[in-house]
């Protein structure tokens, strides 16, 4: 197995604002597993994300997961881009979210391919 110099870890990367380019909250997360068929209790997001992830693993739905994720990411990513055209002073302080968006997206797929390209090894 390939060893990455610099390690991915998704569950820290998706609760930093600064990394991941948007604030996922713990409705989102909630969402996502509901939609994974696990009902997650409502407490602090580290906490829900780390069950949901744990629980993607177990059940092995990880290209599921990041379908959702990614369809949350692109949303967010299309709310900010909506609102860089309406306030175009903004879109300076915008526009590194919407690129830290799109490395999130990567960073995920790039994770969770490895992950099921592993189990099928």
């Amino acid at each position: 197995m390939h060893v990455h110099p610099e390690t991915f870890h998704a569950q820290i990367h998706l609760l930093s604002l600064w990394q991941c380019g948007c604030y996922i909250n713990a409705q989102n997360i909630i969402n996502i597993g509901s939609a994974l068929g696990i009902e997650l209790p409502f407490k602090k997001r580290s906490s829900l994300l780390q069950t949901l992830l744990l629980h993607v693993k177990e059940s092995q739905q990880e290209q599921r997961f990041l379908a959702l994720m990614c369809d949350l990411l692109n949303h967010k990513a299309q709310t900010l881009q909506l609102h860089m055209m309406d306030y175009p002073k903004a879109a300076l302080f915008m526009q590194p979210c919407v690129a830290k968006i799109e490395k999130t997206k990567y960073l995920l797929n790039r994770e969770f391919a490895l992950s099921t390209k592993d189990e099928n090894a």
